[in-house]
């Protein structure tokens, strides 16, 4: 038993959360990446991964659709594992760029060669971060990092990760439970004493009903504080002395000393009684939130607070977007970018070819764009782009006598993709020869010194080259478009759009519905949903008003 704690202990430092991403990160194939998050994200063991077919793929739910993946125990013998959504539509795209048949072998090698995978890409990871730790990760520990992450972090029953993890008995998994503390044993049999979880009717209209990113701020503060002891979030820019740009519960004052005690301490929420989480949208950071814990915080408060966070962004995100939408007066910003971090940018350096953005769309985990290539074969660039780093997919929707239509998913190191993040529209985009211009729009009030230094800290070599302020001109077709945005919500519009640019309602069709879903990351039948109700919102409103 000693021997087995050690070990486990070990595997904890080396393959983190954090670890885990980075061992993400170093993935330079498909095929990698897919490995790696079959063993770290839904616990199959090596000669498991080698022995799963796309018929094994099941779905047991819809609206939203969710997948259990059936592998085989024996002859006749069969377990379910879960199928997280991003990794279904990982395999699913892996499986339609490579033409595997539904009774073939997806990862066609021997379990010995899976091994070697993931040795690769963790040798990889240690040259790419200095840090010589990750040598010692093996396909083996991926499947135990599966398990500490369920039963330590997310508290899932141990008699579910031993179904879904195929583990022969619950004291398999006794060296990834943590011994629970005198605080936890209290609150999980006596909730009444523990403190609720991060989320409540107040959050959600904070989140919901907030006009300005002010009151957004200053209700989640309020709301947070009638469990915590208090609450503050600080704007991305905020530091040192700065005054939090919302508090409750605490005199702004007393923060700068707080968060000074707070950063210094090695705890998260122990010395200093405070818990931080970051506020994002994407790759844009808008800052951290605080709370005043009365004591240590448990791990599902902690993943409360981080979920909560990643809402707060996405809250404000919509904030942003909503009153580009609405604004008479709006700012129009001009980029050049030659940074060759950006997939897209290296791509068009590489073939000197030209990339023309036709139309964005947004999907699950990436946006898709629809482009317009010349000057060179599009088979050539797109058999490149799709070992990019933050290329997800890529395929030819059509060949035209002006250039080749090509659809891109991008999840990552894209300054169109922060832009976006940030709430400004991407109006016009070309992708040149290794240069990018872009021509953004965002509200007239935005910080663009915030927009500019993080565009420029995540692609150095980009500059602003021009700013104007513009002015909306009404339309004859505004009433239509107002009537369409209120009535659509926005998977429909994005599926609509998705299908309109990709050729799906041309004749005859340059894209299939399953093409189209491929890209946004949805199942067909929730496209085709999504298409016939947006479809009779748009003819509901043109007969309508007619």
């Amino acid at each position: 038993m000693g021997a087995t704690s050690q070990r486990a202990g070990t595997e904890a430092d080396h393959l983190t959360h954090q670890g885990y991403e980075r061992l993400l990160e170093a993935a330079s194939t498909h095929r990698e990446r897919l490995v790696v998050r079959l063993g770290g994200d839904v616990g199959l063991r090596a000669r498991e991964i080698t022995a799963i077919h796309p018929e094994d793929v099941v779905r047991v739910r819809q609206d939203p659709d969710r997948f259990v993946l059936r592998v085989s125990e024996g002859t006749d013998e069969y377990r379910e594992a879960y199928l997280p959504p991003a990794v279904e539509r990982t395999l699913a795209r892996y499986v339609n760029s490579n033409g595997i048949g539904n009774a073939e072998r997806i990862v066609d090698v021997t379990p010995r060669r899976v091994q070697m995978l993931v040795r690769e890409v963790a040798d990889r990871a240690a040259d790419r971060t200095g840090d010589r730790s990750f040598e010692a990760v093996s396909a083996h520990d991926l499947r135990q990092y599966f398990a500490r992450t369920l039963l330590r972090e997310r508290n899932v029953s141990p008699r579910v990760v031993r179904a879904i993890g195929g583990w022969r008995s619950l004291e398999a998994l006794d060296a990834y439970l943590d011994t629970p503390s005198t605080d936890e044993i209290v609150e999980a049999l006596d909730p009444e004493t523990g403190r609720p979880p991060a989320d409540d009717t107040a959050l959600a209209s904070a989140l919901i009903d907030a006009s300005t990113r002010a009151e957004l701020e200053a209700d989640v503060c309020s709301a947070l504080a009638e469990r915590y002891r208090f609450a503050w979030i600080d704007a991305h820019e905020t530091g040192g002395e700065d005054a939090p740009s919302a508090a409750a519960g605490i005199d702004p004052e007393e923060v700068p000393s707080l968060r000074e005690e707070h950063d210094g301490s090695s705890t998260n929420g122990g010395e200093s009684g405070v818990v931080e989480s970051g506020i994002r949208y994407g790759e844009t950071r808008y800052g951290r939130l605080y709370v005043g814990a009365s004591g240590p915080a448990t791990d599902r408060e902690r993943e409360s607070l981080s979920l909560l966070g990643r809402r707060i962004g996405h809250a404000i995100t919509a904030i942003r977007r909503r009153k580009l939408l609405l604004a008479d007066t709006i700012l129009e910003l001009e980029f050049t970018c030659t940074d060759r971090r950006s997939a897209l940018i290296a791509v068009s350096d590489r073939f000197d070819c030209r990339f023309e953005l036709e139309s964005i769309v947004s999907a699950s985990e990436s946006l898709v764009y629809y482009l317009t290539l010349t000057g060179a074969s599009a088979p050539d660039v797109l058999t490149f782009a799709a070992e990019q780093r933050g290329i997800e997919d890529s395929r030819l929707v059509e060949g035209r006598d002006s250039g080749a239509l090509v659809e891109v998913a991008v999840s990552r190191d894209c300054p169109l993709l922060l832009l976006t993040d940030y709430g400004a529209t991407i109006s016009e985009a070309t992708i040149g020869s290794g240069e990018a211009r872009i021509v953004a729009e965002c509200a007239y009030d935005t910080d663009l010194r915030a927009l500019v230094e993080r565009l420029t800290e995540a692609f150095p070599d980009s500059r602003l080259i021009g700013k104007q302020a513009a002015e909306r001109g009404a339309s004859g077709l505004d009433g239509f478009e107002q009537g369409a945005t209120e009535r659509l919500t926005e998977r429909q519009h994005a599926a609509l759009r998705a299908a309109y640019f990709g050729g799906y309602f041309d004749w005859p069709r340059g894209s299939t519905a399953e093409e189209i879903a491929d890209a946004m990351g949805v199942s067909s039948p929730t496209l085709h949903s999504h298409l016939r109700k947006g479809q009779r919102e748009l003819l509901e409103l043109l007969f309508e008003e007619g």
